[in-house]
C-alpha cells in the first residue's frame, strides 16, 4: 500500500535545538509535515495526555527528567487515552543498565546518538511494516523483548497485536480517525483485563513469599520485607484503579482488605497477628479465582467485553519524574 507521512503527527523531543532542527529537516525531506518539536518535559507530558502524537522521537532525558517515566505511564494507561503511540528513544550512551532502563519503559525502538538520518528513516519504515506485538506482565507493558520467564510468572505472559497509529496515518486514504480510535479503545480494554490477570498472579506470589518468610522466622524486619510488602501495596492499589467504575468493581472488597493488611505489613510486620497473615493467603486465593485466569500466549484481536474487560477511568496527571 502506498504511504505518505504528510498526516503523521510527529513529535521530536530533545534538549538540543540543533538536534531538533537536524531531525526535522531529515524527516521533512521524506514527507513529514505535521511536525512539533520541544525541549520541555512538561510539554511532552501534556502532548501525550492530549493524544496529539502518532510518532514520538525523544531523547531519554529532558530537563533532567527521565522521559521513559512518561512512556511507561502512557503504556500502563496512567497517562493519556492512547497507550499505543509509536516511540523511538534516543540514547546518550550504551551502558547496559541505562539501555535496560529505557527498554523497560516500553519504547518501540532505540537509537544511540549521534544518529544518521538514513538510519532513523529505516527504523521508521520498519515500524510501519512490522511493529512488535505487546507483552503484558505485572510490571511491564510494551513491545515483546522477553528473554526469560520471571520466577513468579507461572503462566506465559500474553501478547497482543496493538494498533499502529504511525501505519494508520501513513496509509490512510480517509483521515477520519474513528476506526483507529475504536481500535485503540478496544485494545486498551483487552490490555486492562490482562493486566488485572497478571496482577492476580503476582499477588499470589508475593503473599506466598511474605507469609512463608514471616511464618518460618526468616525475618520480620520491615526494611528487609519492604520490596515485597511495598510491591504488594502498589499492585493492589493499581488493580483497584483499573477495576473502579467497571463491572469488576464488585470484586474489589477482597482487594481492598488485602491492601489494608499490606500497608500495615509495610509499617511493622510484628504488629500483624498471624491469624491475619493467614487470612491474607485466603484473600489472595479469592482474588486469583475472581480476577485471575490462565491467559493464552497470543491474542490477535481485542477481547469481547467481560467483567474486567472495561474502560479505565480517566487518567490523572502523571507526577514529574
Amino acid at each position: 500500500m502506498a504511504q505518505s507521512f504528510e498526516n503523521v503527527r510527529l513529535l521530536i523531543a530533545d534538549q538540543s535545538p540543533m538536534v531538533r532542527t537536524g531531525l526535522r529537516g531529515a524527516l521533512f525531506s521524506i514527507g513529514f509535515r505535521n511536525i512539533t518539536e520541544t525541549g520541555s518535559f512538561i510539554k511532552l507530558h501534556d502532548l501525550i495526555e492530549q493524544d496529539a502524537i502518532d510518532l514520538l522521537i525523544s531523547s531519554s532525558e529532558l530537563e533532567g527528567n527521565d522521559t521513559g517515566f512518561l512512556v511507561s505511564e502512557m503504556r500502563n494507561q496512567r497517562l493519556g487515552p492512547n497507550p499505543f503511540l509509536v516511540v523511538i528513544a534516543l540514547l546518550a550512551n550504551a551502558e547496559p543498565d541505562y539501555v535496560k532502563k529505557v527498554i523497560d519503559s516500553g519504547a518501540d525502538d532505540l537509537l544511540l546518538t549521534p544518529i544518521q538520518p538514513d538510519q532513523l528513516i529505516l527504523r521508521i519504515e520498519k515500524l510501519i511494516r512490522s511493529r512488535k506485538p505487546f507483552v503484558v506482565t505485572h510490571d511491564y507493558t510494551g513491545p515483546d523483548r522477553r528473554t526469560k520467564a520471571r520466577a513468579f510468572e507461572t503462566h506465559s505472559a500474553p501478547m497482543v497485536e496493538v494498533p499502529n497509529p504511525l501505519k494508520f496515518r501513513a496509509e490512510a486514504t480517509n483521515l477520519d480517525g474513528t476506526r483507529l480510535n475504536r481500535s485503540v479503545a478496544e485494545t486498551a480494554i483487552t490490555m486492562n483485563r490482562i493486566k488485572i490477570e497478571r496482577y492476580a498472579v503476582q499477588i499470589d506470589w508475593l503473599v506466598t513469599h511474605i507469609h512463608a518468610t514471616i511464618r518460618d522466622g526468616v525475618t520480620t524486619d520491615p526494611a528487609t520485607l519492604a520490596p515485597y510488602t511495598g510491591k504488594l501495596s502498589a499492585v493492589a492499589e493499581d488493580m483497584l484503579r483499573r477495576m473502579r467504575g467497571t463491572a469488576s468493581e464488585s470484586f474489589s472488597p477482597p482487594v481492598e482488605d488485602l491492601l489494608n493488611t499490606a500497608r500495615r505489613l509495610e509499617i511493622d510486620p510484628v504488629m500483624v497477628p498471624f491469624a491475619e497473615l493467614e487470612r491474607l493467603t485466603t484473600l489472595s486465593r479469592t482474588i486469583g479465582r475472581s480476577l485471575g485466569s490462565p491467559a493464552p500466549s497470543f491474542r490477535t484481536t481485542p477481547c469481547a467485553p467481560a467483567p474486567v474487560c472495561a474502560p479505565l477511568p480517566p487518567p490523572s496527571r502523571a507526577r514529574s519524574a
